[in-house]
């Protein structure tokens, strides 16, 4: 996991803790950019696992764009959380095209997944991750940012069993943390760094509805654009369109009630939300 993560780092956003902006994006990103409010491209997309001669969908076209919440639906084995290793580069496509047209990072896109990644360090450590290393050495510069997205998140107690932001703890945190702390501790860190597009797999699987309401809410004011994996039927009302993975390689694309659009759907190879 590790190595995944540090592969991903070295094409993140460049980004600037103490201003919040963003540098330049990296150029791998930029040759063959798309529309600025365009997340993913995907056209004609075909892809299975490495381990299996199985297509898990065929023919998938759609646009992910800025302002469209996008959710993922499907029994399991259809593909979904595969989608996302599409997405993000760590599976080929086996035919088609898919582009992602931001960057990996703050600013760009963020991955949360199920099963939180969690550092070694401190509280702030955690929050601010992957900044570390262009972190100000200060390292005060926005404390109050950062227990404010500790407040919204719901884990502000964290702040009393760690003694503060900064004291070295002695335990390893995936030992100390419950399932549903870990997931909120992982929102907090999405809240800081705000990127413009958050990808969710399961992230709020281990929370209630109520918990998962007061997330979601936080992210669609942060100006975030949600793509979540999911089973909950509480997770619709949050998004706009969904994708419903339906095994042998066929998939449907519909307007969600409360969405941008009126109702449709759009069956197998139909195009973009």
């Amino acid at each position: 996991m590790r190595e995944v993560m540090d592969d991903i780092l070295h094409t993140q956003c460049d980004y600037d803790p103490a201003s919040g902006e963003s540098y330049d994006f990296d150029s791998d990103f930029n040759i063959h950019a798309g529309p600025v409010d365009t997340a993913f491209i995907l056209d004609h997309l075909s892809y299975k696992s490495p381990y299996s001669d199985q297509l898990l969908v065929e023919e998938l076209s759609l646009k992910i764009s800025q302002g469209t919440h996008l959710l993922v639906v499907g029994n399991t084995g259809t593909g979904k959380t595969s989608l996302l290793r599409v997405l993000n580069r760590l599976w080929e496509a086996h035919s088609g095209f898919v582009q992602m047209t931001t960057c990996f990072g703050p600013r760009g896109t963020l991955f949360l997944p199920q099963k939180p990644y969690l550092t070694d360090g401190t509280l702030r450590e955690q929050v601010i991750y992957p900044l570390k290393d262009i972190y100000p050495v200060s390292g005060s510069v926005d404390d109050d940012r950062i227990i404010q997205f500790l407040e919204l998140a719901g884990v502000s107690s964290l702040l009393k069993r760690t003694g503060g932001l900064d004291e070295n703890v002695d335990w390893n945190w995936y030992d100390v943390l419950s399932p549903g702390e870990m997931q909120r501790l992982c929102f907090a860190r999405l809240f800081y760094l705000q990127p413009k597009y958050a990808v969710l797999d399961e992230a709020t699987s281990a929370l209630t509805e109520e918990a998962e309401a007061q997330l979601y809410k936080t992210c669609k004011q942060l100006g975030m654009t949600l793509i979540s994996l999911g089973h909950r039927s509480s997770l619709e009302k949050y998004h706009d369109v969904q994708l419903k993975l339906c095994g042998g390689g066929r998939w449907e694309l519909t307007q969600l009630k409360g969405g941008s659009s009126s109702s449709s759907s759009l069956n197998h190879k139909d195009e973009t939300m």
